[in-house]
């Protein structure tokens, strides 16, 4: 029973390891995912940022064509094109990349065009950090292996202790016996039964007592291995919370100031341009901030949901 019972947990043990490793596919997965739609988003802003570059182009050609700005202007608006198709040929190759990784997870075809959707769900963010504790204590299949591995050593325990008692062993034989080509001549053709008692007798105290000590202190790093481990889960926990809490804030500002404010900056930047207010260096360095901020943005979408 103390075997069964020892064997039983070290199943138990197996099965929460299993369970751990369907999670991290999981976890593996969300992420692949989120980093597909980061490529995926980029690549069409930066399209969109290209088209507009174009629009920035046609201005200075229009008014290098009547005088007002000289050749210059006009270069450096079609290098910043070329620029951005240099961006464009490298995330395309990203998007690949990100896409045949997120295959591989799936285990599917890498020739499988897998999409994230254009727009993400709202995000749900936890409030309570102190729940996040328990239920990570409560669920997570790396403590429930490591319970299970303690509740193994403490029948192991027992079963150190059991083999203080002696063994006790019954035997039954039967022998078929034949007169044909029997070399002894006593050989009757009777069939032979047999029955015996054996025990062994546990005199060597000093290994019984090592074993036993051996499977105790076993117990004891199990039990402290568990202790480490839940620590280590709040350590995450709290390292999570305070990344999520963080993305957030500096999303809000994203979204309601720094993007805003970049684009309204660009804007004026165009109508200035083309009443020469303003050169095409401004224009270009507003032009150019606007796609880095919404890039971070969406970065921050990202980085959000996968935290």
């Amino acid at each position: 029973r103390a075997r069964a019972s020892a064997a039983e947990a070290e199943a138990d043990a197996a099965r929460a390891e299993l369970a751990a490793a369907e999670l991290e596919v999981v976890e593996q997965v969300k992420r692949a995912y989120y980093e597909l739609y980061l490529v995926q988003t980029a690549t069409e802003i930066t399209q969109q940022s290209r088209n507009l570059a174009v629009e920035f182009g046609k201005i200075a050609e229009a008014k290098y064509r009547t005088g007002l700005v000289d050749q210059q202007d006009l270069l450096r608006a079609q290098l910043e094109i070329s620029n951005v198709d240099v961006e464009l040929v490298r995330m395309r190759q990203e998007l690949l990349s990100a896409q045949a990784r997120l295959a591989r997870l799936l285990h599917v075809s890498p020739e499988t065009p897998v999409r994230a959707l254009p727009e993400l769900p709202e995000e749900q963010v936890p409030g309570d950090i102190e729940r996040l504790y328990a239920l990570a204590i409560e669920a997570r299949p790396d403590l429930h292996s490591q319970l299970a591995a303690i509740r193994r050593d403490r029948f192991n325990v027992d079963l150190a202790r059991l083999q203080y008692f002696p063994d006790l062993t019954l035997k039954f034989g039967w022998g078929e016996m034949t007169t044909s080509r029997a070399l002894a001549p006593t050989a009757d053709g009777w069939d032979n039964l047999s029955l015996g008692i054996g025990a062994n007798i546990p005199i060597y105290r000093k290994r019984l007592e090592a074993g036993v000590r051996e499977a105790e202190a076993q117990t004891v790093a199990s039990v402290r291995e568990y202790d480490s481990l839940r620590d280590r889960t709040q350590e995450e926990i709290k390292d999570l919370f305070s990344q999520l809490v963080s993305q957030q804030e500096l999303l809000k500002l994203f979204r309601a100031e720094i993007v805003p404010r970049a684009e309204q900056t660009l804007t004026a930047s165009i109508s200035a341009y083309q009443t020469g207010r303003t050169d095409i260096l401004m224009l270009i360095d507003n032009w150019r901030q606007l796609l880095q901020y919404r890039i971070a943005q969406q970065r921050l979408e990202a980085q959000l949901r996968q935290t």
